[in-house]
């Protein structure tokens, strides 16, 4: 879908997702003589394009820009004349590789996190652990959504096989969830002080308590806030000093929904993971390549996988001691913990 007019028919223009019409519309205002232009939304009927202004913005908001425009197509250039310089035009002229699946992952995460947020009314960074774990099967849902959007093929899985790889992801999106959380609000975190900190951790266990025998708000931090501190050092900390990009992030994202190393998938299933990783793989060095990165780039973008492993193996002794000290954990979320995957 064409971010910027709702068109059903969109792909990679000028390094974002939009109709062809749009990113002509954004080629052409970028090359007009034009001077400052006025929003006139209100003075609009409702079915038409959004004003200039307005559309020019959502434009950039999608990702286009002008850099990536070929300046040897420009009609409209006076500073250029093709029939002169012909050689040197197309010397200079620019052309992208495929990064199609991985600009795509973006505007679909961020639609994923806005329907997951609406499905549980406004409040899902407030979840306490038990409601978190409640929402496994809206997530799956969800998630799956999603992946058939992004990838098409995936439709003809077997349903045992689209249920195994959902369900090997979640207790990863329990990893992605804090870490993009803690990324978009970096600065608040920084300044937050030792027992707001504490507070946090305190909420999120004491609503999974039952009734009676519950733990003081003392037990609570000395017992769980050393996976907290585990998952910030081990996991977090990392991964923010790589500086990734959104489309680096959803690279990492789904070669860990694809993977290929589980065994509870069909042979058929790890054929299709194998080649989907193929693509992301190729599209992430790409993307990397267009952005002049350093050929270690690839290779250090790939080691927040390790980064999240670690946090997947912490996350089920975390449960683990959520159990020991009856906090609730809803059973399908527990079901996940406990299936053997490899």
């Amino acid at each position: 879908m064409c971010i910027i007019c709702g068109s059903t028919e969109a792909e990679l223009h000028f390094g974002g997702i939009s109709c062809r019409a749009c990113a002509a519309f954004f080629r052409r205002y970028h090359f007009a003589k034009r001077s400052d232009i006025l929003c006139t939304c209100k003075t609009r009927i409702s079915s038409s394009h959004p004003c200039r202004k307005c559309r020019i913005e959502k434009c950039k908001e999608a990702g286009l820009t002008i850099e990536k425009i070929q300046v040897g197509r420009d009609k409209h250039s006076n500073t250029l004349e093709l029939s002169k310089n012909r050689q040197s035009l197309l010397a200079a002229r620019v052309v992208f590789r495929e990064t199609w699946n991985i600009h795509c992952a973006v505007f679909n995460w961020k639609q994923f996190e806005v329907t997951r947020n609406e499905v549980n009314n406004g409040v899902f960074d407030e979840l306490n652990v038990f409601e978190l774990s409640c929402s496994v099967s809206k997530d799956i849902d969800l998630t799956w959504k999603m992946i058939y959007k992004l990838f098409p093929s995936t439709g003809k899985l077997k349903k045992s096989d689209k249920i195994a790889l959902l369900r090997n992801f979640i207790p990863k999106l329990w990893q992605i969830d804090p870490l993009l959380n803690y990324i978009r609000n970096f600065k608040k975190y920084e300044a937050m002080e030792q027992p707001d900190l504490e507070q946090i951790i305190i909420n999120f266990y004491k609503g999974a308590m039952p009734e009676k025998g519950s733990m003081t708000d003392s037990e609570i931090v000395r017992i769980f806030k050393p996976f907290w501190s585990f998952y910030f050092h081990n996991m977090i900390q990392p991964i923010i000093f790589m500086k990734l990009k959104e489309q680096e992030f959803m690279a990492i994202i789904w070669l860990m929904f694809f993977d290929n190393g589980y065994s509870n998938i069909s042979d058929e299933c790890l054929e299709m993971c194998w080649n989907i990783r193929k693509v992301i793989l190729r599209e992430l060095r790409n993307y990397q390549i267009d952005g002049n990165c350093e050929e270690s780039r690839l290779f250090e973008t790939l080691e927040s996988l390790e980064y999240i492993e670690k946090g997947e193996r912490k996350l089920m002794e975390e449960m683990l001691i959520c159990e020991i000290n009856d906090l609730r954990i809803h059973d399908d979320f527990r079901e996940i913990l406990k299936e053997s995957k490899l």
